[in-house]
């Protein structure tokens, strides 16, 4: 299924593979200066095996001038890699671990030595093999999983507040409503010292969907909110009425309990989110 709205700001893709639900949607958000989508998505199935797949969301970084361009490219080197990657290596996780982060390493010089630090990108993305799961990141897109009715964040967002604050400070919720909570300290394609991307495994067994996000997304909608709409609604639902909520909803503001966190560093927090203020992409993988 492919939908796109009557402005052309937004586009959505979802099919079905083996009772497997894959999908996808992106929008550009409200903002004039976002009149172009610096977000790159992508669900690649392997050439040999369908099963086997490779789910990617880049966000390229706004204060770089060639920030859409590396996230685009990252995401078709990773999609060329993974389709004749041998199956063997999918298969045997120490195996993959070792070449994905080879993969990666060549991405971020080739960045580096094309556009010298001035074309940076975020990325998560999740490589389902037959029994486990690769979960990378590198930045403050997010990964999350649903596993025994629980929504659980399973990526760590790398910001520039946490290299001079104590995470443990604040909450997971008043990220969204923090100043320069988009200033991160981890990306491809910025330098050699910033390139570490987090890689997590997990059994197979040990969720029933994924959901990959950029910030668009996860400065605005809580996690609280990204499972009631889960929960109540059918997956190509889901995507659509999160992006509404990242783009169109009434701003939220700070609860009082945050704001009693926070008492005398005010100067530190917005007191409303910014619905639209980015663009803004979701990926889901649902088993059904």
């Amino acid at each position: 299924m492919y939908k796109l709205n009557k402005n052309s700001n937004q586009i959505m893709i979802t099919h079905m593979i083996n009772d497997n639900f894959l999908g996808y949607i992106s929008h550009v958000g409200n903002e004039a200066y976002h009149k172009k989508n610096d977000d790159s998505v992508a669900i690649i199935n392997h050439l040999e095996n369908e099963n086997l797949r490779l789910l990617i969301v880049a966000d390229g970084t706004s204060d770089t001038e060639y920030g859409a361009t590396a996230a685009l490219y990252l995401t078709e080197e990773l999609k060329k890699w993974f389709q004749t990657l041998p199956i063997s290596y999918i298969n045997t996780m120490p195996t993959l671990k070792s070449v994905f982060w080879g993969k990666m390493r060549e991405i971020n010089k080739e960045l580096l030595d094309k556009y010298h630090g001035n074309g940076a990108t975020t990325l998560v993305c999740a490589i389902v093999g037959e029994k486990e799961t690769l979960i990378a990141n590198s930045g403050d897109s997010r990964g999350y999983i649903v596993s025994h009715g629980e929504l659980k964040q399973v990526t760590f967002d790398h910001l520039m507040w946490f290299k001079y604050n104590d995470p443990d400070s604040i909450l997971k919720d008043d990220i969204r409503f923090m100043k320069g909570n988009s200033y991160i300290s981890r990306s491809i394609g910025t330098s050699e010292e910033d390139f570490r991307p987090d890689v997590t495994v997990l059994d197979n067994n040990d969720y029933e969907a994924l959901l990959l996000f950029t910030d668009g997304i996860t400065d605005i909608v809580s996690d609280s909110k990204i499972k009631f709409i889960y929960d109540k609604n059918l997956p190509d639902e889901v995507l659509l009425k999160i992006i509404h909520e990242a783009v169109d909803s009434n701003p939220e503001a700070i609860s009082k309990e945050a704001l009693t966190r926070f008492e005398g560093r005010m100067h530190m927090i917005n007191n409303f989110t910014t619905p639209g203020k980015d663009n803004a992409t979701m990926l889901l993988f649902k088993k059904l």
